[in-house]
């Protein structure tokens, strides 16, 4: 993937936000790389790459691989990055991420998130597997039964795909506590399909999905950790961004790039589903009649 430093949509002086988005996603030796880059971006800036390979305790075609899996042709073009990389890798002060500092103006820090979010979209469009949306996708359309698992914030995106899936006339059922997501899979037989949402990959919901693999049932997860347990106990695995960092457990980043996960997998449906069209446009006029008596004022919230 050919990349230069500059340019809309390029890692460029978002380096260090890009490694902390991706920094899930790589081999132990690759993260020891990105993580000695992101702890000090201008003394990585000035090493050659056999410095740097020595300090990562690690070897330096995986400080070429490590510099192609963030975007670059090599470690020459991301030395060229992280010189002009503006940001400070420490945090000071408030455990937010997206380098946010206690004195930053509400300006700044709405500066500042759209940045670090807008990275997390780029990073997930990249993370994601088309071929791998195609097969989800696939068994979407064909499913008996579609069961939807996520806890805390992951609930609320598998509630969003939930609401989308419904409007398309599917049947399908969202899950958002542990109990609920066992009793359901359970109940799952080979013509079914579980899909789970956890961007750690460590939370109890991968108890539900690895239940529906042993009932038979298709089974695929959404998540940031692609060596998690969630991972493993999947069919299909859609990679998202986004890290998490201090007191945000519900982070925007991760939410970010699994609601684009599901956004992406909700229109190839709506691509491969004869009837979705009529689906959608049947409940938009549902949704947007007004019987007699009933103001319009709300219709559009």
């Amino acid at each position: 993937m050919s990349q230069s430093t500059d340019g809309p949509g390029n890692p460029g002086g978002d380096v260090v936000i890009r490694i902390r988005a991706l920094l899930p996603t790589l081999s132990a030796a690759e993260a020891r790389v990105a993580v000695v880059i992101q702890e000090d971006p201008s003394t990585a800036a000035g090493q050659t790459i056999s410095e740097l390979a020595r300090q990562a305790a690690t070897s330096t075609a995986t400080v070429v691989r490590t510099a192609r899996r963030l975007g670059f042709d090599g470690y020459p073009q991301l030395r060229l990055a992280l010189a002009a990389h503006r940001g400070n890798a420490a945090l000071d002060g408030l455990p937010l991420g997206a380098d946010i500092a206690d004195g930053d103006t509400t300006s700044v820090v709405l500066r500042k998130l759209a940045d670090f979010e807008s990275e997390q979209l780029r990073v997930t469009a990249e993370l994601l597997d088309p071929g791998t949306l195609d097969a989800i996708a696939g068994q979407i359309t064909t499913a008996r039964r579609i069961d939807l698992y996520g806890l805390g914030a992951s609930g609320l995106v598998a509630q969003d795909l939930d609401s989308k899936l419904s409007r398309l006339g599917l049947n399908v059922r969202c899950c958002t506590e542990r109990d609920a997501a066992m009793v359901s899979a359970s109940l799952l037989g080979a013509n079914d399909l579980a899909i789970a949402i956890s961007h750690s990959g460590e939370s109890r919901i991968r108890e539900a999905l690895t239940l529906a693999a042993g009932t038979g049932a298709h089974t695929a997860a959404i998540t940031g950790v692609p060596r998690s347990s969630l991972a493993a106990a999947a069919d299909h695995v859609l990679l998202t961004a986004g890290r998490e960092f201090g007191f945000r457990s519900a982070a925007m980043a991760s939410r970010t790039g699994q609601l684009m996960a599901i956004d992406a997998l909700f229109v190839v449906v709506v691509q491969a589903l004869p009837q979705a069209h009529e689906s959608l446009r049947r409940t938009y006029a549902g949704v947007a009649s007004n019987p007699a008596g009933r103001s319009d004022k709300g219709l559009s919230s």
